[in-house]
């Protein structure tokens, strides 16, 4: 009976040491899995956020100083963020478009005010100063 109860504890020992074992490698082996095609479209869309950030910065600093280009810029993330709507997935590219549009639009401000106060101080030193009579 001696026998039989050190064998049955060797037993559940090797079993346990194997178990142990197999667990270890279990946790220890990097995990590999084809992405799906939801991981797949989530970092294409943030690949491309990413590279439109690049190029619109191009753009943005080339024709910081004009209103036009300014607000063809404007006009661009509206029409991506019309293209855009209804997409959960592209709602960081629609709030980045949203944010971008506020700053350009801040900015063709300031350059609409910088421009009338410049207006209005060629036409202030252009009309002779009145002299009294």
């Amino acid at each position: 009976m001696k026998k039989v109860v050190i064998f049955s504890f060797g037993f559940l020992a090797l079993l346990a040491a194997v178990i142990s074992y197999i667990v270890w490698h279990a946790l220890s082996a990097p995990v590999v899995t084809t992405p799906s095609a939801y991981e797949v479209g989530r970092e294409q869309l943030h690949a491309q956020l990413e590279a439109a950030k690049k190029r619109e910065a191009q753009f943005e600093q080339q024709d910081w100083n004009y209103i036009t280009p300014l607000h063809n810029l404007i006009l661009a993330h509206q029409q991506r963020i019309d293209k855009l709507t209804g997409n959960k997935e592209a709602a960081e590219i629609i709030a980045y478009d949203h944010d971008a549009m506020i700053r350009l639009q801040k900015r063709i401000n300031e350059l609409d005010a910088k421009q009338r106060a410049q207006a209005a101080e060629k036409s202030q030193s252009a009309v002779p100063p009145v002299k009294p009579q």
